[in-house]
């Protein structure tokens, strides 16, 4: 941990969690969305805040309300989060925590991408990951999100759907009341 002493603890994400072991119970926490709120109260952190939108775009715009301009906020986030709004809070602590890795797909995935109808995308990271391989895809992006859905709109012209709730389960939801 880069500090000892903070006030708030922000997490975007429940791959987080494990890296927080260390982390004492009785600091406020702030959780992007149900999940990570559920990972974390797993492990036994009670979630003061999380936003009725699950980005963190809004959970960083509901902190700044809340957060008292003598407190420290600690946040624990992946390598490729987005670290912008970072600067709506006086005393913030970035704290890296899991590193994302990506791969190339094999030649048998990028041959598959020509039958596959429906391609669920839970991260930018993972549009960048799949930008090589856009010619052979033809189907329609399930975004989990608004910044997700932004990053396939840069680099793809493809139908793009989005759950009004920002969740895998929603994601899936969706996909199952386009093909049924």
């Amino acid at each position: 941990m880069p500090i000892s002493q903070f006030d708030w603890l922000v997490v975007t994400s429940q791959t987080a969690v494990p890296a927080l072991r260390d982390v004492p119970r009785d600091v406020r926490v702030a959780a992007v969305g149900a999940k990570t709120k559920q990972a974390l109260e797993a492990d036994g952190f009670t979630v003061a805040l999380m936003p009725e939108t699950y980005t963190g775009e809004a959970l960083f715009r509901e902190l700044k309300d809340v957060v008292q301009a003598d407190e420290v906020v600690l946040f624990a986030r992946g390598d490729l989060a987005n670290t912008a709004h970072m600067a709506q809070l006086e005393h913030i602590h970035d704290w890296v925590v899991y590193e994302t890795i990506g791969r190339d797909l094999t030649e048998m995935e990028v041959e598959a991408l020509e039958n596959v109808d429906a391609l669920l995308v839970l991260s930018p990271s993972a549009i960048r990951a799949l930008t090589p391989y856009l010619d052979q895809f033809h189907g329609t992006w399930y975004a989990i999100g608004e910044v997700t859905e932004r990053a396939v709109r840069e680099v793809s012209t493809l139908p793009v759907r989005v759950p009004e709730c920002y969740t895998m389960d929603a994601l899936i939801q969706c996909i199952g009341e386009d093909f049924s």
